[in-house]
């Protein structure tokens, strides 16, 4: 199965979160993971064999998206230090086994793409896992920031479709969810529209 997670990687001072989608093969207690080319998680696991799967609340996951501010713990092992954040659920330290690059060709244009296998070789419970009934904002917010993550790599006049679509969510959001939902979700928007408006690239990081 997929799973939407956060990786935390890097050094203390320098620590990268990304939200990631990675596929977990429970029998073989084996992870896989599809990194581009450009971002800072591909960057430091081309080079480090160490990085943290983050199992944290939809808010979080969708948080890591905007920057790598977040409130990290640090995990060591074997003499190597490895970031985590504190309000994750769990935490999963992978080392990583086999690393395959390929050139890859979509919609958007070509690009480089790395293939990481690692396997889970430490476990830590963190944090109880909250058990409130679901609401519709969770999967939303996580909608937006996925929306917002390919603002970077379309045309401009695809940029536009983007926004209306994360504006459609934000309504919903605005209905149902809390005010920490609502105030990330017009943070996207608004960096959203300030990068379709002024018509220039910037770095969405990773």
């Amino acid at each position: 199965m997929k799973f939407e997670v956060v990786i935390t990687s890097g050094k203390e001072k320098n620590e990268n979160q990304a939200p990631i989608g990675i596929y977990i093969k429970e029998d073989k207690n084996n992870v896989i993971l599809h990194l581009y080319e450009g971002s800072h998680t591909y960057n430091n696991l081309k080079k480090e064999d160490f990085f943290i799967i983050n199992i944290c609340s939809p808010y979080l996951i969708a948080k890591a998206v905007l920057d790598d501010n977040g409130n990290y713990g640090y995990l060591t092992y074997k003499n190597i230090t490895i970031p985590y954040l504190k309000e994750s659920y769990k935490i999963l330290l992978i080392k990583i086994n086999n690393r395959k690059i390929l050139k890859t060709k979509n919609e958007y244009g070509s690009s480089t793409l790395m293939i990481v296998e690692g396997n889970i070789i430490l476990e830590k419970d963190l944090n109880p896992m909250k058990t409130s009934p679901y609401n519709r904002a969770d999967g939303l917010i996580v909608e937006i920031a996925v929306l917002y993550s390919r603002l970077n790599i379309v045309p401009n006049n695809k940029r536009k479709e983007i926004i209306e679509e994360m504006k459609k969510y934000f309504k919903t959001i605005k209905k149902v969810g809390s005010k920490k939902h609502i105030e990330l979700s017009e943070l996207f928007l608004k960096t959203a529209y300030n990068l379709w408006t002024l018509n220039s690239f910037y770095p969405i990081k990773g």
